[in-house]
C-alpha cells in the first residue's frame, strides 16, 4: 500500500523516525525527511521546528509513554508479582509499538539537545529506581527468590526489555504479538527470578 502523503505533526515525525533509523540522525537532511512525507521542505518546517527537534521529540514521546505506564503500574493495588508481570507487559507493548522510535532513541542519545539528552538520564534512573523497589517488594514477599543480585537482576530486566525492539517482526513468519512476547518473558523469568511455582494473575492485555 502506497504511503500517504504526510499532512500533520504526527506523520512528519514518523517520517523523520523512519529516516533517521535507515540513515542516522547525522546523514539525515530535511530534505530526506521531506521526501519520505511526501511533501515539500518547507511543508516540513510547517510541523517541525528543527531536525534536532524532530529527534527530540522522537525520544521524548518514548519515554513519556512509558513513563507514565510505570507510573500507573506502582501506583495500582495489586500484589508485588503482579505489579511486576504488568511492568513486563507494559515494556513489551511499548517496545513492539514503538520499536522505529526505540531504535533512534539508542542510536541518537549522542545528538541529543541537553535538555533532552538530561530528560533521558532522569527517565531512565527513575525507572531504574521503580523497577528495583518492584522486584525489591517481590522479594520480601516471596514471588521473586532471595538470592538474587538487585542492581544485577534490575539491569539485566530492564536490558531484556528494552531490547525487544531490536529483533520483533510483526511481518516474521509465526510471529507473536506483544502479549504473547511478554508471556513468554515472564516464562524465562519464572526458571530464573520469579518463584517457579505459577499463580493466578490480573490479565493485562489490552
Amino acid at each position: 500500500m502506497a504511503r500517504q502523503r504526510a499532512s500533520d505533526t504526527e506523520s512528519i515525525v514518523n517520517a523523520a523516525a523512519r529516516v533517521f533509523e535507515r540513515k542516522g540522525y547525522s546523514d539525515t537532511t530535511i530534505d530526506d525527511i521531506a521526501a519520505e512525507a511526501k511533501v515539500s521542505k518547507p511543508t516540513v518546517y510547517q510541523y517541525a521546528k528543527s531536525k534536532q527537534w524532530l529527534l527530540d521529540t522522537i525520544v521524548e514521546r518514548v519515554i513519556y509513554s512509558l513513563r507514565d505506564q510505570i507510573a500507573e503500574i506502582v501506583e495500582a493495588d495489586l500484589t508485588p508479582g503482579d505489579r511486576l508481570e504488568r511492568f513486563v507487559h507494559a515494556s513489551v507493548r511499548n517496545a513492539t509499538r514503538h520499536r522505529t522510535y526505540y531504535a533512534v532513541m539508542f542510536s541518537g542519545q549522542t545528538a541529543l539537545s541537553p535538555l533532552a539528552l538530561r530528560r533521558f538520564r532522569d527517565f531512565s534512573n527513575d525507572s531504574d529506581a521503580a523497577v528495583r523497589a518492584m522486584v525489591r517488594d517481590c522479594v520480601a514477599d516471596g514471588s521473586v527468590r532471595d538470592d538474587i543480585d538487585l542492581g544485577v537482576v534490575v539491569r539485566l530486566l530492564n536490558g531484556m526489555l528494552t531490547s525487544v525492539h531490536r529483533w520483533y517482526s510483526p511481518k516474521a513468519p509465526n510471529a507473536l504479538d506483544a502479549e504473547q512476547i511478554a508471556d513468554e518473558a515472564l516464562k524465562m523469568l519464572r526458571g530464573f527470578i520469579l518463584a517457579p511455582a505459577p499463580r493466578p494473575r490480573a490479565n493485562f492485555r489490552r
